[in-house]
């Protein structure tokens, strides 16, 4: 065997070293991941085998329990949520599905998130869908001119 021959063995096994390192890494990471979906699983059996709901405050405050911790087991993962009200609306992190006239909010401001997004290592794995807020001097404006073009008004 050649001196060129052993240097691309080694490099050839060196590589599926690493190789086998990240699958490794990958499959701890997504067992980790899976056993926090079950623990959760398992919160959600023990709530519902508690049998007909009597005190429906007690049921509320045992499912927020239950969002929280695996909100909280998620964001420790690197999860992180998308859409707060009050936030200014970005078309990369943000899809407007309703628009309200407002006379105290900002333009573009997110006045309720209908679903919350997330991101996970700086990328947008789904966007906050949103109502924003306009101005209600503006969106009136923006009616009257439509209405102009088509006719509406005279």
């Amino acid at each position: 065997m050649t001196e060129a021959d052993m240097s691309a063995a080694r490099l050839g096994y060196e590589h599926a070293r690493e190789l086998a390192a990240r699958e490794a890494a990958h499959r701890a990471h997504l067992e980790r991941l899976l056993l926090l979906c079950a623990d959760t699983l398992d919160d959600f059996d023990r709530v519902l085998a508690d049998g007909p709901v009597r005190d429906s405050e007690a049921y509320r405050c045992s499912m927020r329990r239950i969002a929280e911790r695996f909100e909280t087991a998620l964001r420790g993962e690197g999860l992180e949520p998308i859409g707060v009200p009050g936030e200014r609306a970005e078309p990369a992190t943000h899809h407007v599905v309703e628009v309200r006239p407002s006379v105290s909010a900002a333009g573009d401001e997110v006045v309720e998130v209908l679903q919350r997004g997330y991101g996970h290592d700086g990328r947008v794995l789904r966007p906050a869908r949103v109502a924003i807020a306009v101005p209600d001097g503006e969106r009136a404006d923006e009616r009257g001119k439509l209405a102009n073009k088509r006719g509406d008004l005279g």
